[in-house]
């Protein structure tokens, strides 16, 4: 719920969905606007003069088509120049230009050649030229339906569009035309859904809870991290960010906007109060949680903490680990290290004693021989 996008929460209102229906996106703004739709988009569309079948040549040569200033010739050769294989070569060629057949039921001169613009507008508009065939009988093309550009007014504004949805007339807001009325005033109204947007601020408030939930639950005395001071500073930068004011309008907190942080860590959330404040200030509320370029609101300087801290190559949950990693592996080589002293030290005393055994051995040995003599 940090950016444009995932805060957007706005709808858009035709008064007559039979002539225009709408979206509104991330950039929208609320407002109300008066529409009349006069003209819709059209794809241009061309038809021949009937032939007695699908495989009545054409004749040889070339089939231009031109779009927009760009001219596309099409090659046909003897034994592929039918109406079917013109029809074919016209699909394949990627011109912009869809061409089919049409069998009109007649028992002569019942097949056509229809040549229909892949898109709408005037941009779309193209022109052919046979008068390269010969030997067969060249399509002869007649328009039957133009290319037209969508034009309707906004307020008093005549905007012209070459398909007939429209997404830069009004900032943020997806105009799709359905039908032309020149004589037909509506309405189209962008408003807040106040519902939606509460339903965000809800998820966000007990995401936020969910997190605080876990961490009181590893910090607790027999916990893993109780005491770990990764956790201690998580908490703090968090409920810094949380309990700072941001930018310079009448609303710079989340508590104006009925968020509050509780003694315990745990936000507390007024349904009521936010709607008002939506209501009443709906871009400063939005500013309180998103980022625009310009302006960071709390809620993205929160997701920017949380990025920083859970980084996997630099962040501070990182380095915690790799300190307690790197403890771990100083206190495992110190416990190698007074294992190799204790075994020193127990096989220099092994053998000062085995030493020693020796020793008194011949001692005793000496002690005997000297009794043995003492007696003569």
């Amino acid at each position: 719920m940090d950016s444009p996008s995932e805060f957007a929460s706005l709808s858009a209102i035709s008064g007559d969905e039979d002539l225009l229906t709408a979206s509104a996106g991330s950039l929208a703004q609320p407002g109300s606007y008066s529409v009349s739709v006069e003209q819709l988009a059209a794809a241009q569309k061309d038809r021949s003069q009937g032939y007695d079948a699908s495989t009545s040549s054409v004749g040889t040569g070339t089939f231009s088509i031109t779009v927009d200033g760009a001219t596309t010739d099409i090659t046909l050769a003897p034994g592929a120049d039918s109406l079917a294989d013109l029809k074919t070569a016209i699909n394949e060629s990627n011109v912009g230009v869809t061409a089919t057949i049409i069998y009109d039921g007649s028992e002569t001169g019942g097949y056509h050649l229809v040549m229909t613009a892949e898109e709408e507008g005037t941009d779309a508009a193209f022109s052919i030229d046979a008068s390269g065939l010969s030997g067969g009988t060249p399509p002869t093309i007649t328009n039957i339906g133009a290319a037209l550009n969508a034009t309707l007014t906004i307020d008093g504004l005549t905007v012209t569009s070459q398909t007939n949805s429209i997404a830069n007339a009004i900032e943020g807001v997806t105009l799709d035309l359905e039908g032309a009325d020149a004589l037909t005033t509506f309405s189209l109204d962008v408003a807040v859904d106040a519902s939606a947007l509460k339903d965000k601020a809800q998820a966000f408030v007990d995401a936020y809870n969910d997190v605080f939930t876990y961490v009181n639950q590893q910090r607790s005395d027999e916990a893993t991290l109780n005491g770990d001071r990764s956790v201690r500073s998580a908490v703090d930068r968090i409920q810094r960010i949380m309990t700072t004011a941001t930018g310079s309008g009448d609303i710079t907190m989340l508590s104006q906007a009925g968020i509050k942080q509780a003694e315990d860590g745990f936000l507390t959330f007024d349904a009521n109060k936010f709607e008002e404040q939506v209501a009443a200030d709906y871009q400063g509320v939005r500013n309180l949680f998103v980022s625009d370029g310009t302006h960071q609101g709390t809620v993205y300087l929160l997701g920017v903490a949380l990025d920083d801290m859970t980084d996997s190559v630099d962040g501070m949950l990182k380095i915690s680990r790799d300190a307690m990693d790197t403890r771990i592996k100083t206190s495992e080589d110190r416990i190698v290290r007074m294992e190799r002293l204790v075994d020193s030290y127990e096989a220099r005393i092994s053998a000062e004693f085995t030493a020693m055994e020796t020793l008194l051995s011949q001692l005793q040995s000496q002690g005997s021989a000297l009794s043995s003599i003492s007696t003569f």
